[in-house]
């Protein structure tokens, strides 16, 4: 093999390996920021590709909105902490799962075509509780020296090692204190 068909080979696996890294599929973008926000290392820009493991943050008074390609939005207030573990969307099939970890601030999940899958699977890890989603619409966050959990739309089902609720009624939330028993309220 000649030195230029040599360089040209490197220069290409060296572009491979440079690019390559973001290569999976998108499985959303940015669609609002209030800054300061980010995701994963960069600054966050309306029009960005969002990919699953994506780290995103917000900062004192930022916000972030994400819109899946099912038309879901994950809304992040100020100083969050979200990363998205999984996001299949397959509609051939009916099928989809979202995992979502939050570890800090306030987010709002609003289902789009995910919630029309026969056979769907979401759920969001808090540092208190873990959400199972059903076809929902609801906000999440500290509230009161407390997690505060509001159903805006749906069914969730809200569980921690102090038990459990489900929400089923618009309007209603649920407080979990960090070390007592979830209590339900209008």
């Amino acid at each position: 093999m000649g030195t230029i068909n040599k360089l040209l080979l490197g220069s290409l696996l060296f572009c491979c390996a440079i690019f390559g890294a973001r290569a999976e599929t998108a499985v959303g973008v940015v669609s609002r920021v209030v800054s300061p926000a980010q995701v994963g290392a960069e600054t966050a820009v309306v029009g960005a590709p969002v990919h699953m493991n994506d780290r995103l943050r917000t900062g004192a008074n930022g916000r972030l909105q994400v819109t899946f390609h099912d038309k879901s939005e994950l809304t992040l207030g100020e100083n969050a902490n979200v990363v998205i573990d999984r996001f299949v969307f397959n509609p051939e099939k009916s099928s989809a799962q979202v995992a979502l970890d939050a570890t800090r601030g306030a987010f709002r999940f609003a289902g789009g075509k995910i919630e029309q899958m026969h056979q769907k699977s979401i759920v969001v890890n808090t540092p208190s509780a873990a959400l199972a989603v059903r076809g929902t619409h609801f906000w999440a966050g500290p509230i009161d020296g407390q997690y505060g959990v509001l159903l805006l739309n749906g069914k969730l089902g809200v569980a921690n090692r102090a038990g459990a609720v489900t929400l089923s009624r618009p309007g209603y939330g649920t407080d979990i204190p960090l070390r007592h028993h979830a209590r339900r309220k209008a």
